[in-house]
């Protein structure tokens, strides 16, 4: 014997689920308004001129393969 979940059951859900997806948006929205967005300068902008340090390492390939992992590590610095 099979039990039919009653249309109230389901209308209540659909109010909710809405409810739900309203408030989330109305939070999202509040939280991107509220985000401070710093401009960038690009070179050919007219800045000054910056400095930049890279460092690269590249280890010769190993006689074993190993395991796919890696490691970057970006350090970025205010402007002195």
């Amino acid at each position: 014997m099979e039990v039919d979940i009653s249309n109230k059951t389901i209308v209540v859900l659909v109010v909710l689920t809405v409810i739900i997806s309203v408030l989330s948006t109305m939070v999202v929205l509040t939280e991107v308004s509220n985000m401070k967005i710093d401009s960038v300068k690009t070179a050919g902008s007219g800045s000054s001129g910056g400095q930049g340090k890279v460092h690269l390492e590249i280890l010769p390939t190993p006689a074993q393969p190993v395991g796919g992992t890696g490691q970057v590590t970006l350090e970025i610095l205010p402007d002195r």
